[in-house]
């Protein structure tokens, strides 16, 4: 276990038809966090793509869309690399998605294989190790 504190919040709308991932990798880098924990998130994807356990590469339920709600998100951001310019991330989120036909699915989002639809706001949260850990 690590001892920490959080640091800034930052609050944001995700562009539609971007991956919810890599948009999230992409926010942390452009506020230069390096762990970022995800508060929570509303809004839509145009598919969604989950896997349950430890694949995270393969979609195991496709929840078709267009207009899958997320009804919870949370999970992390966390920076692999020795520098923040370098754009490397271990991001492990999980949903819980409600499809068109009303079906409600909870897993990991598949890297690269879930789209914002018209919109998506989130709040994530910088978490600093304390680095006498």
């Amino acid at each position: 276990m690590k001892c920490g504190v959080y640091g800034r919040t930052v609050i944001a709308r995700l562009k539609p038809n971007e991956d919810i991932v890599e948009s999230l990798e992409k926010l942390c880098e452009s506020f230069e966090i390096r762990r970022a924990i995800v508060r929570s998130a509303v809004g839509s994807l145009i598919d969604g793509n989950l896997s349950v356990g430890g694949n995270t590469t393969l979609p195991v339920q496709l929840v078709k869309g267009p207009g899958v709600e997320i009804v919870g998100l949370f999970g992390e951001v966390v920076s692999t690399s020795a520098s923040i310019l370098d754009d490397q991330y271990s991001t492990e989120l999980t949903a819980i998605l409600s499809g068109t036909d009303s079906q409600v699915v909870a897993g990991r989002l598949v890297r690269g294989m879930n789209p914002t639809f018209i919109t998506v706001e989130v709040t994530v949260q910088e978490w600093l190790s304390d680095s006498s850990q």
